[in-house]
């Protein structure tokens, strides 16, 4: 008996302590509020929002309903079918994707209860970090690849929201986006954050396969069209490709004459 109780104690008290404390810890590594309140919050200002037209935010401009609106719709048939990731895309450059995408997540933080992470993931050409004045912390190449943990990559920029930025364009992200590896870190990021939506911020649709490489990460699509860019034969061709893959949730139209309008 006093042998089992000795090799009970085998450990000296300062790696029992270490031990114990480590386990302590690991219940808050999977707790989603935690992860939330420790996130890096990076400081958006009224002036850098106004100038970069993200009027969900300042609600200065009357364009700001058509996106609560949106929003709203958008809510309704992600909970009627139980999705929560949405890749954003446009046929073709110019469009103002990244500009639906930010104004969206930005109307979807006005509600307390929506947790949304939104993505850079246009790696050819990334955007968002510019779109919202912030500096990206690093590469998203990298992040998909692995190299970087999650809560060394996300920024949070309102409560309830949190950014996936990029500071270095690549060439290889149709290869990335097809990568084993590419699903597992977005499981990860899912897991460690329980967002209610994921937005992902993509590049034209026509352009690359990049749209189409990535889809199986998705739930459904949201398509941009761009007033006096986009024509019919390219919303018809998106939406040929895309829909044989991935529902698509509705086509967007930008730059309308008058407010935004979908």
């Amino acid at each position: 008996m006093s042998t089992d109780q000795t090799h009970e104690t085998d450990l000296p008290d300062d790696e029992v302590t270490d031990a114990s404390h480590e386990e302590a810890r690991l219940p808050a590594v999977h707790d989603p509020d935690v992860f939330w309140e420790s996130m890096t919050v990076a400081a958006l200002t009224d002036a850098d929002l106004e100038k970069n037209f993200i009027v969900s935010a300042t609600r200065s401009h009357p364009a700001h309903a058509a996106f609560d609106m949106l929003r709203t719709r958008l809510l309704q048939a992600l909970n009627e079918h139980g999705w929560s990731r949405v890749a954003v895309t446009a046929p073709t450059r110019g469009c103002g994707s990244s500009f639906v995408t930010t104004n969206l997540a930005m109307a979807f933080a006005r509600l307390d209860s929506v947790r949304t992470v939104m993505l850079d993931m246009d790696l050819r050409s990334p955007s968002l970090a510019k779109t919202l004045s912030l500096t990206a912390p690093d590469s998203m190449a990298d992040y998909l690849s692995g190299v970087i943990a999650p809560e060394n990559f996300l920024q949070r920029i309102q409560p309830n929201l949190a950014v996936a930025l990029n500071d270095t364009a690549s060439e290889n992200s149709a290869e990335l986006f097809q990568n084993e590896m590419t699903a597992e870190v977005l499981a990860e990021l899912e897991e460690a954050l329980c967002p209610d939506l994921m937005l992902f911020d993509m590049p034209p649709a026509l352009e690359f396969d990049d749209v189409l490489g990535f889809l199986p990460n998705v739930d459904a699509v949201l398509v941009v069209a761009g007033g006096g860019i986009s024509t019919a034969e390219d919303i018809t061709k998106v939406e040929q490709i895309l829909s044989e893959v991935k529902p698509i949730l509705g086509v967007m139209l930008n730059k309308a004459d008058g407010p935004v309008s979908y």
